[in-house]
């Protein structure tokens, strides 16, 4: 099932259902949408609702010039779990989707929800250096975040689908897949998003919530060393693995299906 949820006058969320049982909700990263989750929602949807939406100014969700930063994805995850009357959630976020469940976190608790799954995503994006988890020193990011906003916004979404594999090479149809998404998001957006995400440093928060819920994280390969040392440090306990690239839920789908379902049924189910 394909709708809207209405959460303002200005905002639309746009979003899809599938199956029945403990919702599932999937968050995309930064300028993406419910696409990059096809290959997972339909085998999860055996055993749970699996529930993905556009964040705002994301895909066919309202693109609106308020809000664009992740503490305001926080309140709107709030407020779609709320409109769509879902309970003990188990929330799902992929890139910086992962930041708009620690904003979540932040501003309301672990408040209705069982478990969290965090797929390659530091808790704070930018690297104080090389040893570090997260996406890149601070002089890196700094460029990243310019390039959004030059005359051809396209081209980080292209470089960045190029890397979205760790074990094959992306194909153009994937590569302009995903390009296409990220155009849907306005370039001054996109900016914002991506300026606020690598502000952010939700540490604590990840601490916390480690406390509080099963939290599992799955990592990209190439990371594995600097996640394995921060989660042992700050989050021991938490359950930890690394396979494949930046997508790896769509480079090697079955594998990360059956690790999502081992997981919850693991932790929840009983």
């Amino acid at each position: 099932m394909y709708a809207h949820a209405q959460l303002s006058e200005e905002l639309a969320i746009h979003y899809v259902s599938k199956g029945r049982g403990r919702p599932l909700v999937f968050i995309p990263g930064w300028t993406m949408t419910t696409r990059v989750f096809r290959r997972n929602l339909e085998p999860l949807a055996e055993r749970f609702r699996a529930v993905a939406y556009d964040p705002r100014s994301q895909g066919k969700s309202s693109r609106v010039e308020s809000g664009n930063h992740y503490t305001q994805h926080g309140k709107d995850l709030k407020e779609f779990i709320g409109a769509l009357d879902l309970e003990d959630v188990v929330l799902l976020g992929w890139s910086t989707g992962a930041l708009a469940c620690y904003a979540y976190f932040e501003q309301f608790g672990c408040d209705n929800v069982s478990a969290f799954v965090s797929v390659d995503m530091a808790p704070k994006p930018v690297k104080d250096d090389e040893s570090d988890w997260g996406i890149a020193p601070r002089a890196q990011v700094r460029a990243m975040q310019a390039s959004v906003t030059a005359p051809d916004q396209t081209a980080m979404a292209r470089r960045a689908a190029q890397t979205m594999y760790l074990t094959q090479g992306a194909d153009e149809a994937f590569v302009e897949e995903i390009v296409a998404g990220s155009a849907q998001t306005p370039a001054h957006i996109a900016a914002l998003l991506l300026g606020d995400g690598n502000l952010c440093d939700y540490s604590e928060i990840a601490r916390e919530v480690a406390a509080g819920l099963p939290v599992l994280q799955i990592v990209n390969q190439r990371d594995a060393q600097a996640a394995a040392k921060w989660v042992d440090a700050n989050t021991a306990g938490v359950e930890l693995h690394a396979f494949g690239g930046h997508m790896m839920f769509w480079e090697f789908p079955d594998r990360f299906n059956s690790l999502i379902a081992d997981f919850l049924g693991k932790h929840l189910d009983g």
